[in-house]
């Protein structure tokens, strides 16, 4: 940041340290007569407050709250910007606003969630993001890396080719395929391509393959994971989060009695875990597999060693929080500062 510069001292018979600027006065010889007195001004730099915009469809959402905390700890600006709320106008007069605020203008954007309302809509959302950053907008996360952790697929086949520990995987628009699948393994779980929070998520066994011609019929296509054998001492997974290429922490998600699914928003309960090189090793690869700048990477204990189910590229903080007093908020806004800074 630009330094002020002291305030010129006026006092008598003592120069100003502008006074250089003036040849007159160098030189020892009036620059003008005593009604004309010479003007001096010093410059003065008023520092920019940064002013940041939070993708949510929920104001009230935990995490876009600490993100809000975050930023305005930090001396900065932030609102949150549902993009139910979008226009874009492409012409001489060119610009781009959600919820009325010139989206250019501001300094950055953090997506917590997009939101939707159908195909064409959230295909426009992404592309409003693209175009943001094209004119040089800092977005986290970026447009790629929210969609490829969004679809499952796209997430899996990232996670293979980082040869990152991973589920035996099949997604399918062929029964005949799914049902070989399920044949081979015995047990597997359906989770929609582009679920969340643990919704729709579906345990099957081999008698029930016509549950798969059920999902083919609705959906058009399936996503099967092998049904992994927890060695853990009840049914849990673990939740990394990563911010800007570290590991803020590590928490249990713990599912309530008589489910298999730990997903806190399905009831599942927060609990510290403890961060070991495998796990941190484990997040920073899937995170770099994906693309993200901050993701929520889970990971389930087996006989061979940790496997990385998933990577949420706009994950929840409140968990984290409750469990271990970690605010990722404030660590995700003190990021993008640091981009702008």
């Amino acid at each position: 940041m630009k330094q002020e510069p002291d305030a010129p001292d006026f006092s008598r018979g003592r120069m100003s340290q502008h006074d250089w600027r003036d040849p007159a006065v160098v030189s020892g010889k009036a620059a003008c007569s005593l009604a004309e007195p010479t003007k001096i001004y010093a410059e003065v730099v008023i520092p920019k407050v940064m002013r940041f915009g939070i993708v949510v469809t929920d104001p009230e959402d935990w995490t876009a709250r600490a993100l809000k905390a975050g930023f305005e700890k930090m001396g900065a600006e932030a609102i949150h910007l549902n993009f139910s709320w979008l226009a874009a106008q492409i012409g001489p007069d060119h610009w781009i606003k959600g919820n009325g605020t010139n989206l250019a203008d501001l300094d950055g954007l953090v997506v917590r969630d997009l939101g939707r309302s159908g195909s064409h809509d959230v295909a426009f959302r992404f592309e409003t993001l693209c175009a943001l950053r094209q004119v040089g907008l800092s977005i986290v996360n970026s447009p790629e890396a929210i969609q490829r952790a969004a679809n499952k697929f796209a997430t899996s086949f990232a996670l293979h080719e980082a040869k990152v520990p991973h589920p035996q995987t099949m997604v399918t628009t062929s029964f005949e395929a799914a049902i070989e699948f399920l044949e081979e393994h015995g047990k597997v779980v359906t989770k929609p391509l582009f679920g969340y929070k643990g919704k729709g998520l579906e345990l099957i066994v081999r008698k029930e393959g016509d549950r798969l011609a059920e999902i083919l019929k609705r959906s058009g296509v399936v996503y099967l994971q092998e049904f992994l054998v927890s060695t853990a001492p009840s049914p849990r997974d673990i939740r990394a989060f990563v911010v800007g290429g570290q590991v803020a922490g590590a928490i249990y998600r713990v599912a309530p009695e008589g489910s298999w699914i730990s997903n806190l928003s399905q009831g599942g309960a927060p609990q510290p875990c403890p961060l070991d090189d495998e796990i941190e090793e484990l997040a920073l690869k899937a995170n770099r597999a994906v693309g993200t700048i901050y993701s929520g990477v889970d990971l389930m204990e087996t006989k061979d060693g940790l496997k990385v189910i998933e990577v949420n590229g706009t994950p929840s903080g409140k968990g984290i929080f409750q469990a271990m007093g970690v605010d990722v908020g404030e660590m995700i806004a003190s990021y993008l500062l640091g981009l702008r800074s």
